[in-house]
Order: C-alpha cells, then sequence, then structure tokens
C-alpha cells in the first residue's frame, strides 16, 4: 500500500494511484510535468510553491484547492479556471476517477494554521484503499474520525503536531500503514521520525510504520 509514495521532502507527496496525484508540491528536484492532480492543503509557501508545480505541471492537470486558496492559486497559475477545483472540509468529490476528500486542517491552540481558514487535508481513495494527507494539523476532532488505510501526517512540531502527538493520533485511528511527514526540513530532525516509529511499534497497534524521509 505504501509502494506508491514518494515523499519528496517536507510534506510534499506523490502518490501513484494509475493517475498521479502530487500534494503540496515542494524542493521538486526534476521536470517531470506527470501530474494528474495537484492538491495544495494551504497556499503558505512550503504548500504551495508556483515554481515547484511548473516542474510537474501538464496541459491537462486538475487542481484541487481550499475555497479560501482560491484566489492566491489563481492569481499565481496560468491555468485556465475549469482546471481549479475548490473544496471546503466536508466535501466529497471525483477527480479523474479519484474520490477524494477533504478534512478539516488546523491547530486549534497555534495562530499558524486557524480553524477559520478552512485549510485542508485530503483522503484519496481508489480501490478501496484510502490515503489520507492530513496537511498541516494537530490532533483534531476531525482528524480522530478519519478512516484510513494509509495515513501520511506531520509530526515535526512547531507548526504541526509533535511526534508524540502523532503518535497519540496514530493510535485512535489505527490505519495499516503511517507514513511521518512534515520533519527534518525546516523543522524536525530524522530522530523524530525515529522515536515516532518506536513509539508506534511499542504500541501493542497492528499500524506499521513506513520511514520515507
Amino acid at each position: 500500500m505504501t509502494d506508491p509514495i514518494i515523499v519528496n521532502s517536507h510534506s510534499s507527496i506523490r502518490l501513484d494511484l494509475g493517475e498521479v496525484l502530487y500534494f503540496d508540491p515542494f524542493h521538486i528536484e526534476m521536470e517531470t510535468h506527470d501530474a494528474d492532480v495537484i492538491l495544495c492543503t494551504h497556499d503558505h509557501y512550503d504548500h504551495f510553491s508556483p515554481e515547484d508545480i511548473a516542474k510537474i505541471v501538464k496541459d491537462d492537470t486538475v487542481f484541487v484547492v481550499p475555497e479560501s486558496s482560491y484566489k492566491v492559486v489563481s492569481s499565481k497559475l496560468a491555468v485556465d479556471a475549469s482546471r481549479i477545483v475548490t473544496v471546503n472540509a466536508g466535501d466529497k468529490i471525483t477527480v479523474k476517477g479519484i474520490d477524494i476528500e477533504a478534512i478539516a486542517s488546523y491547530n486549534p491552540n497555534k495562530q499558524f494554521h486557524p480553524k477559520e481558514r478552512g485549510w485542508v487535508g485530503y483522503i484519496a481513495e481508489s480501490k478501496g484503499v484510502r490515503y489520507y494527507v492530513a496537511g498541516d494539523t494537530d490532533v483534531t476532532e476531525e482528524a480522530k474520525q478519519v478512516k484510513c488505510n494509509v495515513a501520511l501526517i506531520p509530526i515535526g512540531g512547531t507548526y504541526t503536531m509533535t511526534w508524540q502527538e502523532g503518535a497519540e493520533l496514530i493510535k485512535v485511528i489505527r490505519p495499516d500503514y503511517v507514513v511521518p511527514t512534515h520533519y527534518a526540513d525546516i523543522v524536525g530532525t530524522r530522530e523524530d521520525g525515529s522515536a515516532f516509529a518506536e513509539e508506534i511499534e511499542n504500541a501493542g497497534i497492528p499500524t506499521k510504520v513506513v520511514l520515507k524521509i
């Protein structure tokens, strides 16, 4: 289930489900122009990077963005409005045969990602397998209700949950696999990934940790 996943760095994720999905492309090294769908969780520079998007976009790429980020995205990309799909938390859509659900993504007690901005994470589902890309979030009631097979969650702290908080979330939602993200670049260290993996492995739950950073 985790073979289709590449974590470029930070929260930049490539997911090949037959259609190639990119989430928050950032620090893209090669020009591939292979993105069928680009999903933006919010419009901070490390999650919405026009320079990196330019390396993967093609003529029929569809963009999925929070409604609150539409003006920023549309003003910085030379893309026809018909190729930009906006979502709010709770929305369910289908793009190029991939079922996508938007999940609220925010900090309850920090100023960096307030809930009222309407930013989101995503669940992408194909052939019955659900991938949850959480975006920049802490542990929230919405996150604790997620049902997924694979969870990709931030653990770097400062702007998101710490590795300890991320482990507590995984103990609640218990996916088959978890891939930690948003560490060892800008915030967090590689040791955070190792500590997170050890905590999950010692928790007595069936979730397997896959480190891709």
